[in-house]
């Protein structure tokens, strides 16, 4: 079947699910012409109230009760009953989304939230719709979230080998099964004037420069002593420190930095990550599925702070086993790790292969072509 048309469906609940729905948005529209390609927030357009209420409550459960998050991540992995606690919820809404896909028509629909997953299986499952249905997990490890009316989907795109057998195991056709990594945008692919960068933000190019995402929204409770850890670190280096929408934490950085001979350029939102990473010769953040993917095409030394327990906690999971990351667990100990870090050069160098081997930077490009490939069914069978 050839693909004139396609929907991205995406929630905004953490910023993955949006930008991996983005990357693939972009790259269909510049290499695929013919086909006509929109990205829509379905939790939103179903119900604006509710998504309000959805992203509220996960935002704050991240932020103020991690625990309580990953209780609730645990007990959906144990028990497929506790997923379907908001089934009634998701086909009050998909009737809502069958109007959008009656009106648009797509030929194929990609998803990249378990929720709106369920959504579109719930209508083919009622024989609403008959549109094939492409799922993209964004992190590094499955959930029995995704793995819900599997015979209603017709691909499922993982991040690694780990996780297709994980499916497979819980009874999902191997053969809908591509291993392909998690897309990204093509800003992480384009060549920069690194001296330009350097000038952009006021660095020395003759320091180490190390990256660290502060928590955005989330606001993790002790990245101060992470970062004042950070900043008493005996090594010659400079600190890019960004903070993203999060004004508490930008004014946090900026009086801390205040303690420590070290030169530092604190940032709020910024569109320039590619390019910083670009520079950086560390990076230090939490491991969302997204911001691990690009770490780990962009080959940085990765070091792992304040996980949310559930998706996160799985993430750093795999990177820790693969041997691409390190992790701080206590916030005390940032000095001592990261001195003795900073300093191992054949650790940094391991690291730095171990990230080649499971990075998968063609991702966004093998995802497209499958999609778009007529009759592209079996996983083991397509080369790409």
């Amino acid at each position: 079947m050839k693909i004139n048309s396609m929907i991205i469906l995406y929630a905004s609940v953490g910023g993955g699910h949006f930008k991996a729905a983005e990357g693939i948005k972009n790259y269909i529209a510049e290499n695929y012409k013919n086909c006509k390609v929109e990205m829509v927030d379905a939790l939103r357009y179903t119900n604006k109230v509710i998504d309000k209420m959805v992203i509220k409550s996960y935002v704050n459960m991240a932020k103020y009760s991690p625990k309580m998050w990953g209780g609730i991540y645990k007990l959906g992995e144990e028990t497929y009953s506790a997923v379907n606690i908001s089934n009634a919820i998701q086909r009050i809404l998909s009737m809502k989304l069958l109007k959008l896909l009656n009106e648009k028509k797509p030929d194929t629909i990609i998803s990249t939230h378990p929720f709106i997953t369920e959504m579109v299986a719930s209508l083919k499952k009622h024989q609403k719709i008959s549109t094939e249905l492409n799922v993209i997990l964004t992190d590094y490890a499955s959930h029995k979230f995704w793995e819900l009316k599997p015979e209603y989907i017709n691909r499922y795109f993982v991040a690694n080998e780990e996780m297709k057998y994980s499916l497979a195991n819980n009874g999902i056709d191997k053969n809908k099964i591509f291993v392909t990594g998690i897309p990204i945008g093509p800003a992480f692919f384009k060549e920069y004037d690194k001296s330009a960068i350097y000038k952009e933000f006021n660095l020395d190019e003759n320091k180490k420069t190390v990256l660290l995402f502060g928590g955005g929204e989330y606001g993790l409770s002790n990245v101060k002593s992470f970062f004042a850890g950070l900043l008493s670190v005996d090594y010659n280096f400079q600190v890019v420190a960004i903070a993203g929408k999060n004004q508490k934490i930008q004014e946090m950085f900026k009086e801390t930095v205040k303690e420590f001979d070290k030169k530092v350029t604190v940032l709020g939102y910024t569109n320039k990550v590619p390019e910083l990473m670009t520079i950086s010769d560390f990076v230090i953040s939490k491991p969302g599925g997204l911001t691990t993917t690009e770490i780990l095409v962009s080959n940085i030394p990765f070091i792992i702070i304040n996980p949310i327990p559930g998706q996160e906690e799985e993430n750093a999971r795999f990177l820790l086993n693969s041997g691409a990351a390190i992790r701080i667990y206590d916030s005390a100990k940032t000095k001592p790790i990261l001195e003795q870090f900073f300093h191992n050069e054949s650790r940094i160098k391991g690291m730095i292969e171990m990230q080649k081997l499971i990075a998968k930077p063609n991702s966004t490009a093998d995802i497209s072509k499958i999609i778009m490939t007529p009759n592209s069914k079996k996983s083991e069978n397509l080369k790409i």
